[in-house]
């Protein structure tokens, strides 16, 4: 079986999160996962009978993005004979023969996108197309895909869930870890985008207030999304007032991540114009309570684990800190309904779900 997966440049969480998951069964089944080169033959690639083909491309102006979807890249799924075509950005093609699956994360569902970009503009206004042609449409959200009409028996509901190496850790474990990064203090913890200089302000505001209130150590270690925070973040850290208690951790290694989460107090979700919810589910697997603004797929998700603030402002979400440090009861609570909730995002199941779906389609 030969599945092609076609991704643009900066799709979003909820592609990059599907190829992970695609990855993963690749490896468990041994297939060859092959970047697609446009400059080397197909004859040349030595391309596997089982293989995972990724097609990697960039974001282009509509004009060049319609010759793509039309001519180039049928004629690639045709040269290297995909059994099944998974497009991570939401659009299908009438001239592909073999069986597609689209994608339709997050900035594909919303309507209330600011500025969105050249490929998901074109996803959006080629969706009428693609719903027709796609065999499946894979979708983060129940609530999200009720939104799509008269397609309800192609989504296939595949939410964000987290790795295994994501869990809940004991007393002991917590401490090696407040040890090594916090000086054996407790902390909030946080994840931002590397260039949102007004959701770090936020954050800052609001930790401000639970510093004023609670005259101790507490420290909160913020890390970046992606890769490292802008100059902008670093500066604005440089002169704040509790910058001794704030971190900004941009060079912690993968394997040091999954302890962080798990030993923290608590996670604080702020989030621009897509919540995290690939986050939000590593957070609830180590059994962690939330803070968040209110957002209807972090309620979806979190459920029960979520203390949400009234309003988005910075002293809306300073009170909630404030609450949940205070009040005992309430954060085990949070931290058991966290693990409950986790419970129900099952990577395993997920994944095995997805392979299934590629499987059953490639025997058409």
């Amino acid at each position: 079986m030969r599945i092609a997966v076609i991704e643009h440049a900066e799709s979003g969480d909820y592609p990059e999160y599907l190829f992970s998951l695609i990855e993963e069964k690749a490896s468990q089944h041994n297939f060859q996962v092959k970047p697609w080169s446009n400059s080397v033959p197909v004859s040349q690639q030595r391309i596997g009978e089982n293989a995972v083909i990724n097609i990697s491309l960039d974001n282009h102006s509509s004009f060049f993005l319609n010759w793509l979807y039309q001519v180039k890249i049928p004629s690639v799924i045709k040269k290297i004979k995909a059994d099944v075509v998974v497009n991570l950005n939401g659009i299908a093609s009438s001239r592909i023969k073999a069986p597609q699956l689209i994608a339709a994360g997050p900035d594909f569902l919303k309507q209330d996108i600011k500025r969105p970009n050249k490929v998901m503009k074109f996803a959006r206004d080629h969706f009428n197309v693609s719903q027709k042609v796609a065999a499946h449409i894979l979708s983060y959200s129940t609530k999200e895909s009720n939104l799509l009409l008269n397609v309800q028996e192609k989504i296939q509901y595949l939410p964000f869930t987290a790795p295994a190496v994501f869990r809940t850790f004991e007393w002991h474990e917590k401490i090696m870890t407040k040890a090594q990064f916090a000086d054996n203090r407790e902390y909030f913890i946080s994840v931002i985008e590397d260039e949102s200089l007004n959701d770090f302000v936020m954050l800052l505001k609001g930790f401000s207030r639970f510093k004023r209130w609670q005259q101790s150590n507490m420290q909160l270690i913020i890390l970046p999304k992606y890769d490292s925070f802008s100059a902008e973040i670093r500066d604005k850290h440089s002169t704040y007032k509790y910058r001794d208690d704030v971190q900004l951790l941009e060079n912690a290694e993968e394997k040091e991540i999954p302890p962080l989460f798990a030993s923290a107090h608590s996670f604080i979700h702020i989030a621009g114009q897509f919540p995290q919810l690939y986050i939000l589910s590593i957070a609830m697997q180590c059994s962690l309570p939330v803070i968040s603004f209110k957002d209807d797929d972090v309620k979806e998700y979190g459920n029960n684990c979520i203390l949400f603030c009234d309003e988005k402002t910075d002293e809306s979400l300073g009170n909630n800190l404030i609450q949940l440090y205070k009040d005992e009861n309430l954060h085990a609570q949070l931290k058991e309904a966290a693990g409950k909730q986790a419970a129900q995002f099952n990577r395993v199941e997920y994944a095995e779900q997805l392979w299934q779906l590629f499987e059953a389609k490639a025997q058409h």
